[in-house]
């Protein structure tokens, strides 16, 4: 089979670490293409992963023509700047089309959305083109859009900038125009495809079920081997009885956890003598801090700021398990959204406690790998920590795919298609 070209706008690349960048390259690097990268310049280098990329025998592949700085294309409500980086998004977008010049293949990633316009606007000038469309979450209609809690805590000028936000970068268009047009739409998990698909036909109608499902490619989260810095250790001596729960990552928005902590209190109060921490490292939300502190939990909760990725990996072979704090939806609700620390815990063969809800992907992967994985109820919670806890019950989460595992789906269709 010929080499094919292929165009990429993903905003930023390698070698800025970012979720969504590595979903990228690890979508694309053993495509039978070539690759020409339109790219945002992330605000730092990763050295780590600059080497590791560096050395990949896939680099080669990949021409990187860099066409601005990410930060000057970003409006958020630290960054305020919002005519500043409408016109960079629009440059951005503007010297993206321009790089096309007759590749056979088009690939996006949203995050970020305006990506798709890309897409859309080239697709429409060349209908030969086989667009490859990419999403790490979900644009149209997203429940972050409508969490009510967070937005009331946002002050005057916060709320202003969130809907700016909303009207200029988020929008539900983009995503609707990537079903309408992309020849492939590519997802992390079954049920963020349902979700999508579901919000689509609630508000578009121009492409059917059938049609869409058609198109759409899952590619599970994964690891690249010869990258892979998250091994297993040996159990050290512990100098403490105490058992320590740790969770690493955002508590924000849709990830509830005040039903965790009364289960905390419920527990504490059931087992005085048993010693346990609570260990969070990442953004925090000001109102559970104080509702640990208004239940007298402060000696059981240790709130620590963002660290770096090789401490985190660290951190959590030193815990005794870990925490999976899941987006939070009504439980007749699918639950699109899969934490990227899933195949973290799995490599590293942790005992997990996961608070999910039934039509999530993390209670189908906890399910299916005998996990403990539990409602957003305290006394659910309760039991899940008793076992965890209390009982040692193995609790390891099964989610390992290798990227040569992981891509042979999307792998599948470039074939056919040639």
């Amino acid at each position: 089979m010929s080499e094919k070209r292929c165009l990429v706008v993903p905003g930023p690349f390698l070698p800025y670490n970012e979720t969504n960048i590595l979903l990228a390259y690890k979508h694309l690097r053993l495509l039978p293409m070539t690759f020409d990268v339109c790219a945002l310049r992330g605000p730092s280098t990763d050295k780590t992963l600059l080497n590791d990329f560096t050395k990949d025998p896939q680099h080669d592949k990949f021409d990187i023509r860099e066409v601005g700085k990410y930060n000057d294309v970003l409006f958020s409500i630290k960054n305020v700047n919002l005519f500043k980086g409408l016109r960079n998004m629009r440059k951005y977008i503007s010297q993206a089309i321009s790089m096309y010049d007759g590749q056979e293949y088009l690939y996006t990633m949203s995050f970020p959305c305006y990506t798709t316009r890309v897409g859309t606007a080239l697709k429409k000038e060349h209908p030969e083109l086989i667009w490859i469309a990419a999403f790490s979450d979900p644009i149209n209609h997203s429940p972050y859009k409508f969490d009510p809690e967070t937005y009331k805590s946002y002050t005057l000028p916060e709320k202003i900038a969130f809907h700016l936000y909303l009207k200029y970068y988020v929008v539900d268009d983009d995503e609707a125009n990537a079903f309408d047009y992309a020849d492939h739409l590519v997802f992390i998990c079954e049920e963020q495809r349902d979700f999508m698909i579901g919000e689509y036909l609630k508000y578009y109608h121009h492409l059917g079920k059938e049609e869409l499902l058609r198109k759409s490619v899952i590619v599970p989260l994964n690891y690249i081997p010869e990258w892979n810095q998250v091994k297993p250790v040996e159990k050290s001596d512990k100098t403490t009885d105490t058992f320590t729960l740790a969770h690493f990552g955002r508590v924000y928005g849709h990830r509830l956890i005040r039903e965790f902590i009364y289960a905390v209190k419920d527990f504490v109060r059931e087992y005085p003598d048993i010693p346990l921490v609570i260990e969070q490292y990442g953004d925090f939300r000001r109102s559970d801090k104080k509702l640990i502190r208004d239940e007298g939990l402060n000696k059981y909760f240790r709130i620590h700021k963002k660290i770096p990725y090789e401490e985190c990996i660290a951190r959590m072979n030193l815990s005794d398990a870990v925490l999976l704090f899941d987006t939070i939806l009504p439980e007749d609700t699918i639950q699109p959204y899969l934490p990227s620390k899933i195949i973290e815990y799995s490599l590293l063969n942790k005992d997990v406690l996961a608070v999910t809800t039934s039509k999530s992907p993390t209670y189908r992967i906890m399910k299916d790998s005998h996990a403990v994985a539990c409602r957003y109820d305290r006394k659910d919670i309760l039991e899940g920590l008793k076992k965890i806890v209390i009982e040692r019950v193995p609790s390891q989460i099964n989610y390992e795919y290798t990227n040569e595992e992981a891509i042979q789906s999307l792998l599948n269709v470039i074939n056919q298609k040639d």
